[in-house]
């Protein structure tokens, strides 16, 4: 991960698809409890993409939304879902989708895609992300 490109207009005519894993500059990321705590910063971080909608496709969309990762698992929140490295998705060890730190970022920020979730991993983070609404599911 060089610099930030210069340039006028950051379009990005890429797809961008719920639950790619991409690699994002860790100085782009932001952990609210950082004001108080010190963390391992690193050259960059792995983010998963969280929405899945039209402006993810978008050109003129700048921004996607996506959650950062973290292998701090024993700081799990009940926003957060705990992952396991499988098959295409990338990450090498039990990882936490830190979804109570979702964040915008330029899409000409990320790398990538470098890995996706599993359809079961898919299926859990939609679930989450229902539960955090307060919907009740039947």
């Amino acid at each position: 991960m060089g610099e930030r490109k210069r340039v006028k207009y950051p379009f990005d005519d890429r797809v961008f698809q719920y639950g790619e894993i991409y690699k994002a500059k860790d100085d782009y990321i932001v952990f609210p409890e950082e004001k108080y705590v010190t963390r391992t910063k690193h050259e960059s971080r792995l983010v998963c993409v969280i929405h899945h909608c039209e402006a993810n496709s978008d050109p003129r969309a700048w921004v996607i939304n996506v959650a950062p990762l973290s292998s701090r698992i024993e700081m799990k929140r009940d926003n957060d879902l705990e992952i396991t490295p499988q098959k295409g998705n990338y990450i090498n060890r039990r990882s936490l989708i830190r979804l109570g730190c979702a964040q915008p970022l330029l899409k000409i920020d990320l790398e990538g895609p470098v890995g996706v979730l599993t359809e079961s991993q898919l299926l859990q983070l939609s679930a989450l992300q229902i539960i955090l609404t307060g919907t009740e599911l039947d």
